[in-house]
């Protein structure tokens, strides 16, 4: 545009003679689109993503349409009502121009806004993760201890020396158990509001650690199929997410004989981590949701609440029917660079 006007006021100079006026001409349409190449050189050192940045393009055009589109039609009318059009292009360069930069920070602004919705959206879900693990499983490991505690405090000088020791064995693995949450529960968080340190973490050792909870929790053996080492770049809450599938699979199995199993799948650049169980299965509707859900607020809680975490990690999951019934939940993740060198 800045070109375009360029060339056309300098033949208007040499046709006119005259400098004054070209020169107004030149800085009344040619800025603007001095603007719009700056906004161009703006938006790409911005925090928008990308495709928040097309967007934002798309916009631009969109503008300069409707202001040249209202513009030409101003002179149309001007033409059918007989008045003379001395200089057409000049308004319409000024109105595709001035059309462009108002589509373009209209664009930058509502894309501005939709990160920052997802921003709040992602502090939401963290903090709802965090509220449920508290209300739930740190209430649960805590309940434990102090019945624990008040079962020692109340056989105290007794000669029953059998509570005891195991009381205080429970103790203490419930409070390691609830160390342990805490640390999940801060590196989610973490993830989820993107400041994640993510490290190099053994899947295949998480899985058979939450294998054997799920067993001890629901008295229900999973059948596990892993590597001996399957090294993958996560963090803590790693734990929280094969917790969850592997909890998911057993509290909505309906199978009379309900078989859970868990594999962890090696490759040259990614391992895949395999739930799959007998149950009633997924609707596809219900899958689609999941896929697709933000806020952790479908039917099947713990698998929504599974996809906010992978997003936040930036894996992939994919969930398919199980034959003849049943499901599949399959995670992708990278596997750790320190390994694959």
């Amino acid at each position: 545009m800045f070109l375009s006007a360029l060339v056309h006021h300098t033949a208007e100079f040499y046709a006119l003679n005259k400098l004054v006026g070209p020169l107004i001409a030149v800085l009344l349409d040619g800025l603007p689109a001095l603007g719009l190449i700056y906004a161009g050189y703006w938006l790409a050192g911005t925090d928008l993503p990308p495709k928040g940045r097309w967007q934002a393009w798309i916009w631009c055009l969109v503008g300069a349409t409707l202001f040249v589109a209202v513009m030409g039609l101003s002179l149309l009318v001007r033409a059918f009502e007989g008045r003379a059009i001395a200089e057409p292009l000049f308004p319409l360069l000024i109105a595709a121009e001035a059309g462009g930069l108002a589509g373009v920070v209209a664009g930058y602004y509502t894309g501005r806004a939709r990160v920052e919705t997802r921003r709040a959206q992602t502090m939401s879900d963290a903090l709802g993760f965090v509220n449920s693990l508290i209300r739930h499983d740190l209430r649960n490991d805590l309940s434990v201890i102090h019945g624990h505690a008040e079962l020692i405090d109340t056989n105290a000088g007794s000669t029953d020396t059998e509570t005891g020791p195991d009381s205080v064995s429970i103790i203490t693995r419930k409070t390691d158990e609830a160390l342990t949450r805490i640390e999940t529960t801060s590196a989610v968080a973490k993830t989820l509001t993107g400041d994640a340190d993510l490290e190099q973490v053994d899947l295949a050792a998480i899985t058979a650690e939450m294998a054997t909870r799920i067993k001890n929790t629901y008295d229900l053996p999973v059948a596990i199929e892993i590597p001996d080492r399957a090294p993958v770049t996560a963090n803590a809450g790693l734990r929280s997410v094969v917790d969850n599938l592997l909890e998911n699979a057993v509290e909505h199995n309906d199978a009379e004989d309900p078989q859970i199993r868990a594999a962890v799948e090696l490759n040259t650049e990614t391992a895949r981590l395999i739930v799959t169980d007998n149950g009633p299965g997924i609707p596809d509707k219900q899958k689609e949701r999941i896929l697709v859900s933000q806020s952790g607020e479908d039917s099947s809680g713990g698998l929504s609440l599974i996809q906010i975490l992978i997003e936040g990690y930036g894996w992939k999951i994919r969930i398919e029917d199980n034959d003849p019934r049943g499901s599949i939940v399959t995670v992708e993740l990278p596997i750790s660079d320190t390994e694959q060198q």
